[in-house]
């Protein structure tokens, strides 16, 4: 069965770090004191014991996805304004009616407000919002796809999940020509005036739309997670008025206990009546500590979470705190030996994830990178056809590399930045400048080449690859989806959600300034 994957690496002063009991040990409930053997745990679960390997697999599933969502996002573009704007260009839509509803800034009409990769990002956002976790919902169980039952193996493949948000969304919309286009309207193109007005409308309508389609997507995720898990559905519901007298909910809690304690008003499973008196003796000893803002709430947690999930005793200090409040913790014990009484006990993980191997990622990464060579060697023409299609292909060669960077940057944010700005995600703040300016100076230096040559044929491994890394690395490196889901979680904060417009504005004008500088010094200077 596969399991979940995670590069990061956790140390063992991490509390993410645990020691699981053997199995075997006799009454299988795990609370007396035993060998262990240690497993490193993500917040989520396990990790490969080599983390570098972990770390090659996810960058070869995000690799795939990276390409797809590049190559889809050029797919939308030309369904949406490609083939109006240079009829004949797209063979698939030139005996069809195209939905002319884009025009970017790069051209010689009037408009660019709906730029070209207008509709794929928010379809992209849409998709992130969609495949948002449980935690994130605010669901009562955390989740990593909060529209799957809890059970659903596809809930185990989080190598696919980071490939989707990471991969396909991140690179499924993209910042870079969504600046780009805007810098080259205020500048004026062509036989066009500066049109700075409708490039600041531009960006509002940008950021909106992607807002909207995030928050779409969040909800439809809502919606499904209620008709197909009508029993959490119920407890959502149930928790709003315990949420609202102040007691605290540990989402992390085995659904029965989850529900018991904290007294939900709902219907709960039967159980022996005599071993149910223990757990509710427990709840009644605990009950005070049970409010949000209590000094031993973190205690209780921790006891918890050790007794009910790990099954293991807690350390003889948790314990005599316990004594100490009145908790009891014997009849806690009673409960647990009850409930599983008749299960031997299991680790419960695989340290080795036969579903992604990284001998099994390498080859469908090499497939597909094989593939896209041979449509580059095969698809050779001069007519406009054969170029788009080059150029498509082209572009999502390049756009693994812009993917992985994004990702790894992602890992600075909140530690690279102190102080006062420490909240920044200085990482998703990076790629997005850095993607902006390759994708300026491409089009800059595009623009440039073709008033001397006029896209010939011979020119296309010059303009090609210009297009590329335009369109595929810095339209992979750069990313809305992400950049929306920051900015959604900021405005959730109830003390500080003038952060999000702060991380908005310090995005976009950056990026705005950064390339309308280097546009105007590579265009109008050199």
């Amino acid at each position: 069965m596969p399991t979940r994957t995670n590069p990061d690496e956790p140390n063992e002063n991490d509390s993410n770090y645990h020691s699981v009991p053997e199995t075997g040990i006799a009454g299988g409930v795990g609370l007396e004191t035993a060998k262990h053997v240690e497993i490193q745990l993500s917040a989520k679960g396990p990790v490969f014991a080599n983390a570098q390997k972990g770390v090659l697999i996810a960058a070869c599933y995000m690799s795939v996805a990276a390409m797809l969502g590049s190559f889809f996002r050029i797919v939308v573009a030309q369904f949406f304004g490609e083939e109006c704007k240079r009829p004949g260009t797209v063979g698939w839509l030139s005996a069809s009616s195209p939905l002319c509803v884009t025009v970017d800034g790069v051209i010689s009409e009037v408009g660019g407000i709906v730029f070209a990769d207008f509709p794929a990002n928010m379809l992209g956002c849409f998709i992130m919002g969609l495949m948002l976790a449980g935690d994130k919902l605010v669901l009562p169980l955390d989740v990593p796809i909060a529209w799957l039952s809890p059970d659903h193996f596809f809930q185990r493949w989080d190598v696919i999940h980071l490939a989707i948000r990471t991969g396909f969304c991140g690179s499924l919309t993209t910042l870079s020509s969504w600046n780009a286009d805007m810098v080259v309207m205020m500048y004026g193109a062509g036989q066009t005036h500066s049109q700075i007005a409708r490039a600041i409308i531009g960006y509002i309508i940008g950021m909106e739309t992607a807002l909207g389609s995030f928050a779409f997507g969040s909800k439809v995720a809502v919606w499904i997670h209620r008709y197909v898990n009508p029993a959490l559905a119920k407890e959502a519901d149930a928790l709003i008025q315990r949420k609202e007298e102040g007691v605290f909910i540990n989402k992390k809690l085995p659904d029965f206990e989850r529900r018991f304690l904290p007294d939900l008003d709902m219907e709960i499973e039967d159980h022996d009546q005599d071993a149910l008196s223990n757990l509710e003796r427990w709840r009644l000893s605990t009950i005070d500590a049970r409010r949000v803002g209590n000094v031993n709430l973190a205690i209780l947690t921790e006891i918890e979470n050790c007794i009910l999930i790990d099954r293991q005793l807690p350390s003889p200090e948790l314990q005599e705190i316990a004594q100490s409040n009145g908790w009891n913790i014997a009849a806690l014990q009673d409960w647990i030996r009850y409930k599983y009484a008749d299960e031997p006990l299991k680790i419960g993980f695989e340290l080795e994830n036969e579903g992604f191997t990284l001998k099994r990622a390498a080859i469908i990464l090499l497939v597909v990178y094989s593939l896209l060579f041979l449509g580059l060697a095969m698809v050779n023409g001069d007519h406009s056809y054969a170029i788009t299609y080059r150029t498509m292909i082209y572009a999502a060669i390049f756009a693994p590399p812009g993917a992985i960077l994004r990702w790894q940057l992602g890992k600075l944010n909140g530690k690279v930045l102190s102080g006062d700005w420490s909240w920044v995600p200085a990482g998703t703040l990076c790629a997005n400048i850095f993607g902006s300016v390759i994708s300026i100076t491409a089009i800059a230096i595009e623009l440039r080449i073709t008033e001397v040559d006029n896209y010939s044929v011979t020119s296309f491994w010059i303009v090609g690859s210009l297009r590329a890394l335009k369109i595929g690395f810095a339209g992979c490196l750069t990313t809305v989806s992400t950049f929306v889901s920051e900015v959604s979680a900021f405005m959730k904060c109830p003390l500080l959600p003038y952060r999000a417009y702060i991380y908005i504005m310090l995005t976009l004008v950056t990026c705005n300034i950064i390339a309308a500088i280097l546009y105007g010094l590579i265009v109008y200077v050199f």
